[in-house]
């Protein structure tokens, strides 16, 4: 009974924090440049449930026929009827029947997701587990039979599956939780200002500006000149360039589509426009800034877009889109406090009523 009671308790600190992030990006609509976030929920593991003292249910383990294996590229698909997989996440060791890995970058099987260019990524996703603990292999291009062998370079690494005690019924999970913020970086609708110093990127990159902690990336490019002609950012954040920090000569300056800076003829500069193919990494700072997380270095690449000179980019926020999810979410809230208020309610006329009989 107090189990149900935790699982809506989860739900509705998990709605919580999705409410939280969508009336962020609600605020934010009309902020130049600004990407929408994304709260991530995941359940927790699911856990082995087990009889105490009580007789062994022999229906419940039924004989082992194999694992079923599909492969689509990178992504394989396993199922099993009998024992389970183990994927090691933040919250502890989950146990499921299904399982859906790829092969990390560094060798490890690993759960995933899909960024919006449709990319399989594995940056802060679950080890799948194997008998002597996370599986890592060689070669990416590797095999598994019927047993759940992994099999790489012609050589077992080891196994995916593990028959529990006969005592264990099944699994239970505890809710779900809140698992991190992921933007949404799909470029905004462009528009046209006529201000010389607004700028907007048409393509993947970011403009790079120097603050006090260190070199900051931003999509949002309506700058300002100050008092020494310096490009910088609305807080005043000096704007870079492929020279150093960008200053303008004169007022009579032309822009290139590549971001070259004109002046009388001559390249003065260049503003130093990225690519970033690790964007994954990238948390806001505020003031529409972005820095990769700690201990990764952003991967810069060239920028193959185009810079417009007098645009500016909007938002990403679609308000209809995100005042459905606003009312989903609120619901959903409401649905978890009825189920505690029931449970609450069921306890009292335990407490209140059996205590008499």
């Amino acid at each position: 009974m107090n189990n149900s009671m935790y699982i809506a308790a989860s739900g509705l600190l998990a709605n919580q924090k999705n409410i939280e992030v969508i009336s962020n990006n609600l605020s934010n609509v009309n902020t130049t440049g600004f990407k929408k976030d994304m709260a991530i929920l995941e359940s927790f593991p699911e856990v082995l449930l087990s009889k105490i003292n009580d007789r062994i249910d022999m229906d419940n383990h039924r004989a082992f026929r194999g694992v079923n294996v599909e492969r689509d590229g990178d992504i394989f698909t396993l199922t099993i009827d009998s024992g389970y997989f183990k994927v090691s996440t933040p919250a502890g060791v989950g146990n499921s029947r299904s399982l859906r890995f790829i092969v990390d970058d560094n060798g490890y099987l690993k759960t995933f997701y899909k960024n919006t260019e449709d990319e399989l990524k594995a940056d802060g996703e679950n080890y799948v587990l194997g008998k002597n603990g996370p599986i890592r292999v060689e070669d990416r291009n590797i095999e598994i039979d019927y047993r759940g062998n992994v099999i790489s370079g012609g050589q077992i690494i080891d196994n995916l599956i593990t028959f529990p005690p006969f005592n264990v019924i099944g699994t239970t999970s505890g809710g779900v939780r809140f698992d991190k913020i992921a933007t949404d970086f799909t470029p905004g609708v462009i528009t046209e200002t006529g201000n010389k110093l607004d700028f907007a990127l048409q393509g993947d990159g970011f403009f790079k500006v120097q603050t006090p902690n260190g070199i900051a990336y931003t999509r949002d490019g309506s700058f300002t000149l100050n008092a020494n002609r310096g490009l910088v950012t609305n807080e005043g954040y000096a704007v870079l360039g492929q020279n150093g920090p960008i200053v303008l000569s004169s007022n009579d300056f032309e822009i290139g589509e590549n971001g070259d800076i004109i002046v009388g003829g001559q390249v003065e500069n260049s503003l130093d426009i990225v690519r970033i193919d690790n964007k994954e990494y990238l948390r806001k700072q505020g003031n529409n800034l972005y820095r990769t997380v700690d201990n990764v270095q952003a991967e810069e690449a060239f920028f193959d877009g185009q810079l417009l000179s007098g645009y500016l980019e909007t938002s990403n926020v679609n308000t209809i889109k995100e005042m459905v999810s606003m009312i989903t979410a609120q619901r959903s809230y409401e649905s978890n406090q009825k189920v505690i208020k029931a449970q609450d309610e069921l306890l009292e006329k335990v407490v209140n009523e059996l205590g008499r009989v």
